[in-house]
């Protein structure tokens, strides 16, 4: 006991030591930034009077920027990490409308090198933005030495395309996998005891296999499939493609390939889809030919869009300008991440918080219906139960809701949206997956491989769960039990929510996940549309004849704003994979996300 008191004292005095580090770093940051805003140059952008805008989005889109913790930030900075930067899609999509009709501004370049993507209703949404602002005869160019499949969407929507000479594009198609820890629990007398319902709620095969069932295989296989067509559709509809190009034929690929003497950048020439092979210098001297400007400097007349943004009038920037003076409010309410009992973090939906945001929606005499932007795989069945609770009090008090599905309403996201009075999902919205699992695990045999014993007494005869005990058959009877009548619920409240019979619901439920489109076919959504249909369906079923959209304020902290102009959370798109795998790896984020008081799930992995 002294040994194991002296390893977790050194322990706790580490981590107090790197905290204390922490903290004086950020005195000293704070410190930096009060000196250089007081001697900072007080500089508005200027646009110039003939130039180009340069969009040039860093990191990935999202529809809310996600709140920063501080000390994270940092610790991430010192690790070697970051957090990878954000792009406000709605905030780009106003920017480019803005420029569209902008005399100064005479075209526009794309330059993607820092863009990392996003879900591909966002990447539309922007696509549509690019091809708007192309269609007031402004040119929209683009380069990059090589395009991700991810950024040739947005790239697609340019009058041309250059590549650099050693660079290419190939169009792979979308792939996801997961991991399976099958063969790993084994050896490690892991225990994963595993309740559901439906044939095809995967969730929990990764526990339970080595690899995809042939149910999840077939449904996963349908819906990437039809996200597949969505993006190829995009992709062509201003370009002369080759075929070839799109058909997902390994043999035609190799056949191009040969044509080009295996040349990758020459192959996009010659297929249409890029226009034009440059060095970085001849892609300069283009764009000072076209914008204008001075070859001798290197620079062509431009200005870029996150300067541009702040040129605007502030009635344009603040979304809320007009809500606030507003008596007939459309509130949106966001319900993005992993559904959590309790107040959750800001990257999760916390049951409690979402269900405290729609109370005060009801109470607030200027809010007259909600938009409930859903973007979930689901989660915690008691948790999205009192969200779905919430959305019923309002509707009982006279307040319209319509769910609004982005890139995944799916499981619990579902299960949340049927208590909306109408739901809209995008085309490609991830959806569906009406299925119920439980999951316990044990690790009594893994502790006895080292010789160390769970025992001691009770009271009743009634089991209980803990995971140094092999679970009874009891116990597992109250679990399925559970699972199954979570399962009997989710069927009623959609055949209720929906006008369907349980025996249709059934068929379209037990794990299936659809895709917006499909979704629309078997009735588990109204319409297809974006957001802002979805605030125009809440004013009409309000009866609202002059109405505002109002999106949930989220003032910045001192410590957040000091961050973002220190650099702190402008990580580079290298930074990507770090922190996708630092999460991955986060032990104490993934189980507190598995914190339903009865261990009853509604989510969907495959859908993340």
């Amino acid at each position: 006991m002294k040994f194991l008191a002296k390893v977790f004292g050194k322990i706790g005095a580490g981590l107090s030591a790197l905290r204390r580090y922490v903290a004086h770093i950020l005195t000293v940051i704070v410190i930096i930034f009060v000196v250089s805003a007081i001697f900072a140059p007080d500089e508005t952008p200027e646009v110039p009077e003939s130039g180009f805008l340069v969009l040039a989005p860093m990191g990935v889109l999202v529809e809310e920027q996600a709140s920063i913790d501080p000390t994270d930030a940092v610790l991430n900075r010192i690790l070697g990490g970051g957090e990878v930067a954000q792009e406000n899609v709605y905030e780009l999509v106003t920017l480019l409308e803005q420029a569209k009709n902008d005399d100064r501004i005479t075209g526009m370049y794309l330059n993607m090198r820092r863009f990392a993507g996003g879900s591909l209703n966002h990447l539309q949404l922007l696509a549509d933005a690019i091809a708007d602002f192309r269609s007031s005869g402004k040119k929209v160019y683009t380069a990059a030495d090589n395009y991700t499949q991810t950024q040739y969407l947005l790239a697609s929507q340019a009058d041309e395309i250059w590549v650099h000479p050693l660079g290419g594009i190939m169009l792979e198609g979308l792939r996801t996998e997961r991991a399976y820890y099958r063969e790993l629990l084994d050896k490690l007398k892991v225990k994963i005891n595993v309740f559901r319902v439906g044939s095809y709620k995967s969730a929990v095969e990764p526990y339970l296999l080595n690899g995809m069932s042939d149910e999840a295989r077939e449904n996963l296989e349908g819906w990437l499939n039809e996200q597949w067509q969505q993006y190829l559709t995009t992709v062509v509809r201003h370009r002369d493609i080759d075929p070839r190009m799109t058909s997902g034929k390994l043999e035609d690929l190799l056949a191009a390939l040969e044509e080009s003497n295996y040349d990758m950048a020459q192959m996009a020439q010659e297929n249409g889809l890029v226009d034009e092979l440059l060095h970085r210098h001849e892609v300069l001297d283009r764009l000072i030919d076209l914008a204008g400007g001075d070859k001798e400097k290197g620079e062509f007349e431009h200005i870029n869009h996150r300067n541009y943004w702040q040129t605007l009038p502030e009635s344009v920037r603040n979304r809320n300008a007009d809500g606030m003076m507003s008596n007939n409010r459309v509130a949106i309410i966001l319900a993005k991440g992993v559904i959590v009992d309790g107040q959750g973090m800001p990257t999760e939906i916390g049951g409690d918080r979402l269900a405290s945001e729609l109370r005060k929606a009801r109470y607030d005499d200027k809010v007259k219906a909600v938009v409930l932007r859903v973007d979930s795989p689901g989660g915690s069945a008691f948790a999205s139960e009192v969200i779905r609770q919430e959305l019923l009090q309002l509707r009982e008090a006279g307040k319209p809701v319509i769910a609004s599905m982005s890139s995944v309403a799916a499981s619990g996201g579902y299960w949340i949206s049927a208590g909306a009075d109408q739901i809209i999902a995008e085309p490609s919205t991830i959806t569906g997956s009406i299925g119920v699992f439980g999951l316990i695990p044990t690790v009594d045999e893994t502790l006895a491989e080292i010789g160390v014993f769970y025992d001691g007494a009770s009271t009743t005869e009634i089991p209980g769960f803990s995971m140094t005990q092999p679970i009874t058959e009891e116990l597992g009877l109250v679990v399925q039990s559970g699972v199954d009548a979570i399962y009997e619920d989710f069927l009623d409240l959609v055949a209720a929510a929906r006008g369907m019979t349980r025996e249709a619901v059934h068929n379209v439920a037990q794990g299936q996940v659809w895709s917006g489109e499909r979704a629309l076919q078997l009735g588990l959504v109204d319409e297809l549309g974006n957001l802002e249909l979805a605030v125009q369906r809440a004013a009409e079923k309000a009866e609202l004849e002059s109405y505002a959209a109002f999106w949930p304020e989220r003032e910045k902290t001192f410590m957040e704003q000091l961050l973002e102009q220190l650099g702190v959370v402008k990580a580079d798109v290298e930074g990507l994979d770090i922190a996708e795998l630092r999460q991955l790896l986060n032990p104490r984020m993934v189980l507190k996300q598995f914190n339903d008081p009865r261990a009853i799930y509604l989510r969907c992995f495959e859908c993340e």
